[in-house]
């Protein structure tokens, strides 16, 4: 199967190149050789590729800085996406899209996770986009899989995991602040990889959520770690409005994979379990990122 990635460069499209290359013919262009927002570029490249699937890591994540750079968020979010969906539908290709646990209000309440046809009501303007790009997806896609997922970390980008990890090693840190009321799962962008590895080998169409398993608030999450690389440095709850953050975050963002597991599809662990392999495998390598000032 030939493969278009694109966002390879990303924490979830590095490692997809990486899973999906065992099986597949991956083709993975930088965003010079393919911006998604050009629509003769993707015109062009879907001629030249012929590719059988488009899978969209590509987006703008930033939650804060989407509050002041609209422009360039609908540009990325929505038009880009658009325009994959438009050219997926005259190259006769299917399209992966992934979406977020954004598209929700978190207004739930905890531990009441979300389904997929749960009705959508961001309260950022990053959540607002992703709701944006997947009506484009639906309107313009014939052949689409939305994915929705969350609380993202691995090794090839920033992310929470990573942050803590380094923060916390730092020698003049003598404590970390984190939320303690924002919940989610955890969940690896190596086995999120996977997950669509396994989505490729059937014929599918729709909104899926695919997150780790369980849940935690955002603190549990942080000491687990702490406690796992053994470092011992103290963590001081906080809430979310004390940090005066530009965008707003949902409290509730944990998805339900429902849909995944009525076609027995789900792959997704417990998000301690994964986290415990991701540690193991690359907890030295984030510690001695602090070391090498590359924090």
């Amino acid at each position: 199967m030939k493969i278009l990635l694109l966002g390879a460069s990303g924490m979830l499209g590095s490692d997809c190149k990486e899973v999906l290359n065992e099986e597949h013919e991956v083709i993975a262009p930088s965003r010079q050789e393919l911006d998604i927002v050009s629509w003769d570029v993707v015109i062009e490249n879907l001629q030249k590729i012929s590719p059988d699937v488009i899978i969209n890591c590509a987006g703008f994540t930033d939650v804060d800085a989407c509050a002041k750079e609209e422009y360039i968020v609908r540009k990325v979010n929505v038009e880009g996406p658009r325009n994959l969906a438009q050219g997926s539908a005259r190259f006769h290709c299917r399209l992966i899209h992934i979406s977020t646990d954004y598209v929700f209000s978190g207004r739930k309440n905890v531990p009441q996770p979300y389904f997929e046809d749960d009705p959508v009501d961001p309260i950022s303007e990053y959540g607002k986009s992703k709701v944006e790009s997947e009506v484009a997806i639906r309107e313009n896609a014939p052949n689409y899989l939305i994915i929705r997922s969350g609380w993202l970390y691995g090794i090839h980008g920033n992310n929470f995991v990573s942050s803590i990890v380094v923060s916390a090693s730092q020698k003049k840190k003598k404590k970390i602040r984190v939320v303690e009321d924002q919940f989610g799962s955890p969940t690896w962008t190596y086995r999120l990889a996977i997950q669509i590895k396994e989505l490729l080998k059937v014929d599918l169409k729709g909104t899926f959520h695919a997150t780790a398993e369980g849940f935690c608030a955002r603190i549990e999450c942080a000491q687990y770690i702490l406690n796992k690389l053994k470092i011992k440095t103290p963590v001081e709850p906080c809430t979310m409005k004390s940090l005066h953050r530009p965008a707003k975050r949902p409290v509730n963002c944990i998805l339900e994979n429902r849909l995944l597991k009525k076609r027995g599809l789900n792959v997704m662990v417990d998000w301690n379990k994964d986290l415990d392999i991701f540690l193991e495998r690359y907890g030295k390598e984030l510690i001695s990122l602090t070391k090498t000032g590359k924090s």
